[in-house]
C-alpha cells in the first residue's frame, strides 16, 4: 500500500503523506537523495521508506511555467442529488442535474488525474453518499495512491455505511454541523442533528478522521460559538466556515458576517482559539490557511485560496471550475472533463491564460469598502462587490 504520493516539480517535489494527510515539499537535491537512499530529510522526522510505499508521478518537462505541475486536490461533486434541503446550500442541491457524469466517466477522469499527479480527491455533492458507486470510486483512489475524503451532511452514515467507507480506504470525512441541535435542525431539517452526530461517532469508532464544519451566519453566530465550545471540550476538530450568499443561500439576506462580527466571534472563542488545537476557522486562527513551503519555491503561493492554483472543482455535469462558490455564482466554467484527454497539458493551458487576473484585481476594489472583513477569498469578494452594487468582473 502506498504511504507517500510524490509529484515532481520544477523545484523538486510536492509530497503528500497518505497516512497523516499532510503535504510538504522537497528540493531537487532532497528528491534525488530520496530516490537514491529512500530517505527523507532528517528534519521531517520520517524513517527510511521502501520503494513500494512511494507513488511517484514523473515530470519530464519541469521548466514549463511558474506554477505547480498539477493540482493538489480535486473537489469532485458526484451529484446534486441530496437527502436534505439545507437553507444555506451553496449550490441549491436536492435534485440531480441533466447530463451528469456516470460512474465510468468519473473512473476515467480519476485515472487521468492520477497520471497527472493529483494527490487528494474530495467527493462532495449534493450528498456524495447517495451516489450508487461512491465506494468503488474511493477504493479506486486508494489503489492509485490518492488520499480520499468526503464532504457530507453525515445523516446517512450508519454503522454499515461507515464500515463500507473504511473498507474502501476513506481517510477523512468533513461533516457539516451548523451549531446547536435546535439551530442545526432549523437549517437542515428536524432530527438531522442527531443523525449527523451518530454518523460522526460511527466514523470515529472505525478510526476514520473526522473534521466538523460549521457554516457561520448572522442568524446562527451565537449557536456556532456555543457549539464550538462544546466541541473543544470533547477534543474534536471543528472548522468554522464563512457563509457566502450563493445557491439557496441567496434567500438568507444580510447573513454574511462583517468585520465586527468576526471580532466578536474571536473574542467569544478567545480561549479555544489561543490555547486549544481543535477550533479553527476563516478569519479566526487561520492555521490551516497558511502555506509553509519549508524550502524555497520559485513562485508565489497564495495563502488560503486554492482557486486555480492548487485545486480544481468538477461539477456533476463535468464542468471544470476554479472554485465551487464561483461556480455557484454563475462564473463560466474553464472546460469540461469530457473534452480533456491530457490533464497535464490542460493544466498548463489554463495557467497561461491568467484566468484569475481580473478576479484578483477586484481585491483592490473590495478593500475600499469599509466594515468588511479582510480576505483573499475571491468568491467572497465577488459577492460583496455585487451586493455593494459594483460591476462584477
Amino acid at each position: 500500500m502506498y504511504k507517500y504520493n510524490i509529484r515532481e516539480e520544477k523545484f523538486g517535489a510536492t509530497i503528500y503523506d497518505l497516512i497523516k494527510g499532510k503535504r510538504f515539499y522537497l528540493s531537487l537535491k532532497e528528491l534525488n537523495d530520496l530516490y537514491d537512499k529512500f530517505k527523507f530529510p532528517d528534519d521531517l522526522g520520517y524513517e527510511n521508506v521502501n520503494n513500494s510505499e512511494l507513488k511517484i508521478t514523473k515530470k519530464e518537462n519541469k521548466e514549463f511555467l511558474n506554477c505547480f505541475s498539477f493540482a493538489d486536490i480535486a473537489y469532485v461533486e458526484l451529484t446534486r442529488s441530496c437527502n436534505l434541503r439545507c437553507k444555506h446550500c451553496l449550490n441549491s442541491s436536492g435534485s440531480s442535474l441533466d447530463n451528469q457524469l456516470n460512474y465510468e466517466e468519473f473512473k476515467d477522469m480519476i485515472l487521468k488525474f492520477s497520471k497527472a499527479g493529483i494527490q487528494e480527491i474530495r467527493f462532495t455533492g449534493g450528498e456524495p453518499l447517495v451516489f450508487p458507486k461512491v465506494f468503488d470510486l474511493i477504493k479506486l483512489c486508494t489503489e492509485l495512491g490518492i488520499y480520499t475524503s468526503i464532504g457530507t451532511n453525515g445523516t446517512l452514515i450508519t454503522k454499515s455505511i461507515a464500515q463500507k467507507l473504511k473498507e474502501a480506504g476513506l481517510k477523512k470525512a468533513i461533516v457539516s454541523i451548523d451549531g446547536t441541535e435546535k439551530k442545526h435542525d432549523y437549517i437542515r431539517g428536524e432530527g438531522n442533528y442527531k443523525k449527523a452526530m451518530d454518523g460522526i461517532d460511527n466514523l470515529i469508532e472505525l478510526g476514520i478522521d473526522v473534521r466538523i464544519n460549521s457554516v457561520i451566519m448572522k442568524e446562527n453566530m451565537d449557536d456556532v460559538i456555543e457549539f464550538a465550545k462544546q466541541i473543544n471540550d470533547k477534543k474534536q476538530s471543528l472548522f468554522i466556515r464563512r457563509f457566502i450568499e450563493s445557491g439557496r443561500g441567496i434567500n438568507l439576506k444580510d447573513n454574511m458576517l462583517t468585520k465586527e462580527d468576526y471580532e466578536y466571534v474571536r473574542k467569544e472563542l478567545k480561549e479555544e482559539l489561543e490555547t486549544g488545537k481543535y477550533v479553527n476557522g476563516h478569519y479566526l486562527r487561520n492555521k490551516d490557511e497558511v502555506v509553509d513551503s519549508r524550502i524555497h519555491i520559485p513562485f508565489k503561493i497564495k495563502d488560503g485560496c486554492k482557486a486555480g492554483e492548487r485545486a480544481l472543482v468538477i461539477t456533476p455535469d463535468g464542468n471544470i471550475h476554479l472554485c465551487g462558490f464561483l461556480a455557484a455564482q454563475g462564473f463560466t466554467p474553464v472546460g469540461n472533463v469530457r473534452d480533456v484527454t491530457d490533464w497535464e497539458n490542460y493544466w498548463y493551458r489554463i495557467h497561461n491564460k491568467n484566468l484569475l487576473e481580473d478576479l484578483e484585481y477586484s481585491l483592490t476594489k473590495y478593500n475600499e469598502i469599509s466594515g468588511i472583513q479582510k480576505t483573499n477569498c475571491l468568491a467572497y469578494v465577488q459577492r460583496v462587490l455585487t451586493l455593494e452594487g459594483k460591476k462584477r468582473l
